[in-house]
């Protein structure tokens, strides 16, 4: 039996790709522990080949520690651990220096001495086998497959009422190459994963808060920079329109001072004494040349000048002159050059007998304002006409053009008009406002640090959290997946026996997240006979799995040495104790002969099993001793005879027990139950019972083994 379990057998073959992960020579548990951890680490970080999932490291981790520890304790030193990645699946190689002895599991000597982890990973290895080397040392080795998926860990054996397949007792049962039970795909991604996630979150939220902000900022700056801009213009308009109502004034004051003057000269038929008197007295600057002429057809001729003589002389002035209409309106004849350039303009005022005044300003064509004057923060042009050429550039107070955010206003000038160009030197609506989109950005700048630095800081704190938490929920997972691959592999498949029908059926409890310590099992005994035992480990999750595999395997130890029920009883009872372990275990511990239809039962703390013979249903009269790990008293075996065919059930409290609910009447519920059943195959009476914790909403683990007889 145990030689089928562990063969001698080649190690498999691998190809070039394949690598080492972990080479390792531990001569202490506590060197194992330390080199696990270092296997783990380095498929953690990244390290986990493709296909591999995280369910695949468990078993890998699992099988490492289980054959290590074998070798250390039971194998010569040196021990050797490697392991290699074969591109499907990893390869893990122990080897030891008893190179005659293979590997044994817990059959045939004290269970206590240890060898179950060799049965554990027979179940979920994909292939496993020992071989002798040539130097005297053997190496056990086993396969752990990459499945690319994870499993759900949560549901240990079966989550419905379904037999568990039939398979000869000692046997291995068969299992996937995983050696886990259902599976779903993976999808949102490793631990790993998921950490390097949760720790570039707060800096991406920081971020985001910061970009929220800074985006708000920029908004806020740009809306206050676009006020601004609109205020600076709309005032640049309004000084630009008090700038060409003063240009409007001037040119007016001009007309009239031109129009007094040809009143004059006709008041005095066009004598030049009066009229250099009157310019004299009345025109300003010095440097204008005032002048007066008298038109004749096509004939001109200066008739007095006051100031510099005019540049306008000859052929132009023939032709200026004569086109003048008598209609006392300036007429502006341009801008004369020279060495001192001229602003040149006519009056000829009706009923003057030909007379016209003619007028020459000197350009001083670059000026400055004074500091304080309304118009000192303004850049200032004007043209003549309607152009911004520098040939017709008038006057100005910058150079040349005019740079910045411009305002034109067009002033009529006699017969012609003055084009003024303003720019702002700086902001027209004084220093905090135009500083004002500034102080929003560095004021929002500020907030977006400060806040994203806030934002960071809480959002780390909070991921430390959440990573606590993960990773406690992922401890708790691996947890539960370790114990529900334990129980996977260690609840027993029902032989097939001549002359005896058995079935059993296993259902979680309602908290699927926790895995109980229930199991059965059937072994063979000596001459026709049959051992069956039901269990249930006190507590819940791997410690209840880790008892309950100890004391299975212990059962069917004692059972294969030849020890009768009550000699096992009182074994199991050194095996745990309530003050040490802090668990216990009610056993029924049974000893069937079919074909003397006699049955042997001892309880520990357990219910006794349902007897149906014919058409009644009764509970088997026994005496129920103390649980084990509680009391050293041995129970007392009860023996019955049973005439003609008979079923008997073994079951543990979830088929029977009821929160708020008296547990006889949950007995009395599964007598009636199977008496409902009488004359059932088997499956079908256990499916029916089974589904009463269902339809109950019982929430504990239930266990029922069926043995029929006679039939």
């Amino acid at each position: 039996m145990t030689e089928a379990l562990w063969a001698c057998l080649p190690r498999p073959e691998h190809g070039p790709p394949a690598r080492a992960v972990v080479d390792g020579r531990p001569t202490t548990l506590a060197e194992l522990r330390s080199l696990r951890l270092r296997l783990r680490a380095s498929l953690d970080d990244g390290g986990l080949p493709p296909g591999a999932a995280e369910d695949d490291l468990e078993r890998l981790l699992l099988v490492f520690e289980e054959l290590v520890s074998n070798g250390l304790r039971h194998g010569g030193a040196p021990v050797q651990v490697v392991v290699t990645d074969t591109g499907t699946g990893w390869l893990i190689e122990v080897g030891d220096a008893t190179g005659d002895v293979p590997p044994v599991p817990a059959v045939g000597r004290d269970a206590a001495l240890g060898g179950l982890g060799l049965y554990l990973v027979a179940q979920i290895a994909g292939a496993h086998g020992w071989t002798a080397d040539g130097d005297g040392r053997k190496v056990v080795w086993a396969r752990a497959d990459f499945t690319g998926e994870t499993g759900s860990a949560a549901a240990p054996v079966a989550t419905s009422p379904a037999p568990v397949t039939a398979a000869p007792v000692g046997a291995a049962a068969p299992v996937s190459p995983s050696g886990a039970g259902p599976r779903v795909t993976r999808g949102a991604g490793t631990a790993p994963d998921r950490r390097r996630r949760s720790r570039s979150l707060p800096r991406r939220l920081s971020v985001a808060v910061a970009v929220v902000v800074l985006l708000l900022t920029l908004g806020l700056a740009w809306v206050t920079s676009a006020v601004n801009a609109s205020n600076n213009e709309r005032l640049l308009e309004q000084q630009i329109a008090e700038i060409a109502t003063l240009l409007s004034a001037q040119v007016a004051v001009l007309q009239t001072q031109m129009a007094d003057a040809g009143q004059v000269a006709a008041a005095t038929a066009g004598e030049p004494g009066p009229f250099t008197r009157f310019a004299a007295a009345t025109v300003s600057p010095p440097e204008l040349s005032l002048s007066l002429w008298r038109v004749s057809g096509n004939q001109v001729e200066q008739v007095a000048v006051h100031g510099p003589a005019p540049l306008l002389a000859g052929d132009e002035a023939t032709s200026f002159f004569t086109g003048l209409e008598p209609a006392g309106q300036l007429s502006v004849a341009g801008i004369l050059d020279g060495p001192e350039p001229r602003l040149a303009y006519a009056l000829r005022p009706g009923n003057t007998g030909g007379l016209v005044v003619h007028a020459e300003v000197p350009l001083n064509r670059r000026v400055s304002v004074p500091a304080g004057d309304a118009y000192s923060g303004l850049d200032l042009a004007v043209f003549l006409g309607r152009t911004t050429s520098p040939e017709q550039l008038v006057q100005t107070t910058a150079p040349l053009p005019i740079e910045g955010d411009t305002a034109t206003r067009r002033v009529p000038f006699g017969d012609g008009e003055l084009t003024v160009v303003a720019a702002s030197r700086s902001s027209l609506t004084g220093p905090l406002s135009a500083a004002l989109p500034w102080i929003v950005l560095g004021v929002g700048g500020a907030l977006a640090v400060g806040g994203g630095t806030i934002v960071e800081i809480l959002s780390r704190r909070r991921a430390v959290a959440e990573r606590l938490a993960a990773d406690n929920a992922e401890l708790y997972r691996r947890q539960r997946g370790i114990a529900g691959t334990l129980q996977h592999a260690l609840l027993p498949e029902v032989p097939r026996v001549e002359g005896l029908e058995l079935a059993a059926r296993y259902v979680a409890g309602a908290d699927e997240l926790e895995v109980g310590g229930d199991w059965y099992d059937v072994i063979p005994g000596p001459a026709g006979r049959w051992v069956f035992v039901v269990g249930d480990i006190s507590g819940q999750g791997l410690p209840a799995a880790t008892t309950m595999a100890s004391l299975r395997f212990a059962v069917r130890a004692y059972v294969a040495q030849g020890d009768d029920i009550a000699t096992v009883m009182h074994k199991l009872g050194g095996l745990l104790d309530v003050h040490v372990d802090h668990q216990f275990a009610t056993v029924l511990l049974g000893e069937l002969d079919p074909a003397e239809g006699v049955v042997r039962i001892a309880s520990a703390g357990h219910f006794p099993p349902l007897l149906i013979s014919g058409s009644r249903a009764e509970y088997l009269d026994c005496r129920v001793g103390p649980p084990v790990g509680v009391a050293t008293d041995v129970p007392a075996v009860t023996e019955t005879r049973v005439a003609g065919p008979a079923t008997l059930l073994a079951f543990t409290d979830g088929a029977v027990e009821r929160r708020g609910e008296d547990v006889d009447t949950g007995l009395e519920r599964l007598r009636t139950a199977a008496v409902a059943a009488v004359g059932r195959p088997l499956p079908a009476v256990l499916d029916r019972l089974m589904q009463l914790p269902i339809d109950d909403g019982g929430r504990d683990d239930t266990v029922i083994l069926a043995l029929r007889w006679g039939s």
